[in-house]
């Protein structure tokens, strides 16, 4: 039983008929995982050998405008829309708070990434420290 709605099954129960429900839904839309692009781009983490590998693949995931990141607070955002569409504003407005804690994840995860470029710059410029490979700078 669900705490808030003493009529309504557990949220377990919910989930697992909403899925059950919506897979020929799905199933025509042949849509790939959405996962797989991430996880992909995660594997490669562990072999970057500079900070500025690090910060290149964090930054195409999370620090772009067309970021998986900001695409997943979209995908919020129309969520929010849909259900003030079919007249469930409450709802609506909790789907686009959640799409603004993504808008703050971004917020936050921009000067982090200067911050590991920074820390990694200093780290290497010490003196005794080789350098990280001089790398050209993007054509203006």
């Amino acid at each position: 039983m669900n705490p808030d709605r003493p009529e309504a099954p557990s949220g377990t129960e919910l989930r697992r008929r909403a899925r059950a429900e919506a897979l020929p839904f799905l199933a025509a839309l042949a849509l790939p995982d959405p996962a797989e692009t991430v996880r992909a781009w995660t594997q490669h983490l562990p072999t970057a050998r500079s900070a500025a590998q690090v910060h290149v693949l964090l930054d195409a995931l999370t620090g772009t405008d067309t970021s998986t990141l900001l695409a997943l607070r979209d995908v919020l955002r129309t969520a929010g829309s849909w259900c003030r569409e079919h007249g469930q504003p409450a709802l609506a407005e909790r789907y686009l708070r959640a799409g603004d804690l993504l808008d703050i994840a971004d917020r936050q995860l921009y000067p982090l990434g200067i911050d590991l470029l920074t820390a990694f710059h200093a780290q290497a410029s010490a003196p005794g420290r080789p350098a990280e490979r001089n790398i050209p700078a993007e054509p203006q």
